[in-house]
């Protein structure tokens, strides 16, 4: 399996609505935030922004299974899964073995080592309309590693403001080095980060200022809330299984050139390597390299137009300008 950034480009359009049509299977209606905020963070997901918004499908060979959601707060090295959610009938589990060892080598590759993960397991009510803890998705990701922070955490609402501001749900994070102790400070800022850098950031630009100031307001009152239930603690247990949690996940691995190639062009390595020889062919026919040039520059042209991307189309125009200045110098 792998991880493929989503775009909102022609070419991967197929792959965000399968993506977003698991999200909207799997994940409790209450918990969603709506689909116009995640393509509106989709496009700005390039943006240079302190922090990040990441969203991802999850691909089996061509086929997407599964959606991954998080936020990277860059300064305190925290990640933040929103969604983790996935659709495979390959697959036995909740969620398979090879899709989080492919966020695994995704985040070992891409950011320094010892960062913290969190994320919310949001409760149910049951048929006595009682807050109760999702029993088969805890023990799924303590088995992952993963370990119940012994706090009474809460999570702000997403869309709306009447009844209840906040629903219950438990925190599961998985510490550096292996660490079963999450201190006083350390959750302090897990709280800040989530409730402000993420909740009320994400929903800044959807809202109007006396909507948006409701929005501060509430969020406040809970993280007050919230912490205030720290205070007077030095530290936090937590729970899960301590042989798993001790396994040492998301290192760098050393890679050979044929690995290194596979995760650098994917799908198309093939067809990069038929390019080249195809090239290397016509390099030997012609016998000129003044023909050979813009005979490069047409192909690469040609490509830049097949994947349809705003990154490809603006090196398009870049090749066609060189093309105009080998034409000139020749003629």
């Amino acid at each position: 399996m792998e991880l493929k950034a989503i775009d909102r480009t022609n070419r991967a359009i197929a792959r965000l609505n399968a993506a977003l049509s698991i999200y909207r299977e799997t994940i409790l209606p209450e918990a969603q935030n709506p689909e116009r905020q995640i393509l509106y963070w989709i496009e700005h997901s390039k943006d240079d922004l302190t922090d990040e918004f990441r969203c991802f499908a999850i691909l089996r060979n061509t086929k997407v299974v599964g959606y991954l959601q998080y936020s990277y707060f860059r300064e305190e090295h925290i990640f933040f899964f929103e969604y983790l959610c996935i659709r495979d009938k390959r697959s036995r589990g909740l969620v398979s073995s090879d899709a989080t060892k492919a966020i695994e080598d995704f985040l070992a590759q891409n950011y320094r080592p010892d960062f913290t993960i969190v994320f919310e397991v949001a409760q149910r009510r049951n048929s006595s309309g009682e807050w109760e803890s999702d029993g088969k998705l805890l023990a799924y990701f303590t088995r992952l590693g993963f370990r119940q922070v012994h706090f009474s955490y809460r999570y702000p609402i997403l869309q709306s403001y009447d009844g209840e501001t906040s629903y219950p749900a438990d925190l599961m994070v998985r510490l550096p080095n292996g660490r079963a102790t999450m201190t006083s400070s350390e959750l302090r800022t897990v709280l800040r980060c989530v409730y402000f850098k993420h909740y009320l950031r994400w929903d800044r630009p959807f809202l109007a200022p006396e909507r948006f100031g409701e929005r501060e307001r509430l969020i406040n009152e809970l993280y007050s809330r919230q912490v205030e239930a720290v205070s007077g603690n030095d530290s936090f247990g937590t729970s899960g299984d301590d042989r798993r949690s001790q396994i040492k996940r998301f290192c760098k691995r050393q890679l050979d050139v044929k690995i290194a190639l596979e995760e650098i062009f994917g799908q198309k390595l093939l067809r990069i390597i038929v390019l080249v020889v195809v090239l290397l062919g016509a390099a030997r026919l012609l016998g000129n390299p003044f023909l050979f040039v813009p005979l490069i520059l047409g192909v690469a042209a040609l490509y830049c137009l097949s994947e349809d991307t705003d990154a490809s189309r603006k090196l398009f125009v870049l090749i066609m300008s060189k093309m105009r200045l080998v034409r000139q110098r020749s003629s």
